[in-house]
């Protein structure tokens, strides 16, 4: 995703352009404020494998921040790890000279080298998953106030189509925040037709006689001593 351009086409009137100006410029606003936020998120969750700084290549290179937002994305992450304290990854402590050059050591060494990128690589993996769901609902949220903005102009459709071309997602993105997008505006903007069935559906009784509880005193018991 690049960052998007906050010019708008000539086909809606110039209140409306402006409008949908701030709309993106919100929009924009809002995703670097994600993006920071899940940035440092990610850091303090890599901390015991990954210094501040691999961790925020690491974030990066894994998640598709926009170019044009990067460096805002990076200061602010840093501002928010300022009480970090930064610690190398742990290392276990080196053997004599002799034992280390042992076949059997080296083997071992090895293989405790590839579980532990194998493990560093899933904990990076499901952290960038994270942060692209918070992303995603991002994008959703300012999809659905460009349809607001759009209501009078064309369908909610075309306005959340317009809002995702504009932020340039890419197939699968796209796809997620759209129909998303959709089902929630459709949950807010019920159809007539809907909204009268259910104040007409009536509601369930429940089944069989109903039972009525009576006081203690009521059932006629004595207490034998």
């Amino acid at each position: 995703m690049t960052a998007p351009s906050l010019m708008v086409g000539r086909r809606f009137s110039a209140p409306t352009r402006l409008r949908l100006q701030l709309v993106f410029a919100r929009a924009l606003e809002a995703m670097a404020e994600t993006y920071q936020h899940q940035a440092a998120e990610f850091v303090r969750r890599l901390k015991p494998r990954l210094t501040v700084d691999e961790a925020l290549q690491r974030y990066f290179r894994e998640v598709g921040v926009p170019a044009g937002i990067e460096e805002t994305v990076r200061s602010r992450a840093l501002i928010s790890l300022a009480g970090l304290i930064e610690s190398q990854p742990q290392h276990e402590g080196r053997a004599s000279s002799w034992t280390i050059l042992r076949p059997d050591h080296l083997i071992d060494g090895l293989r405790r080298r590839v579980q532990y990128v194998e493990d560093t690589n899933l904990d990076c993996r499901l952290a960038a998953s994270i942060s692209d769901e918070a992303v995603a609902a991002t994008h959703v949220r300012m999809a659905l106030e460009t349809a607001e903005v759009l209501a009078d102009e064309v369908t909610p459709d075309q306005a959340i189509m317009l809002y995702v071309k504009t932020f340039n997602l890419n197939s699968v993105d796209a796809q997620v925040v759209f129909r998303t997008a959709m089902s929630q505006w459709a949950e807010l903007h019920p159809l007539p037709g809907e909204a009268q069935a259910k104040l007409r559906m009536p509601t369930a009784q429940p089944a069989g006689p109903k039972l009525e509880l009576r006081n203690r005193a009521q059932f006629g018991l004595k207490v034998i001593v």
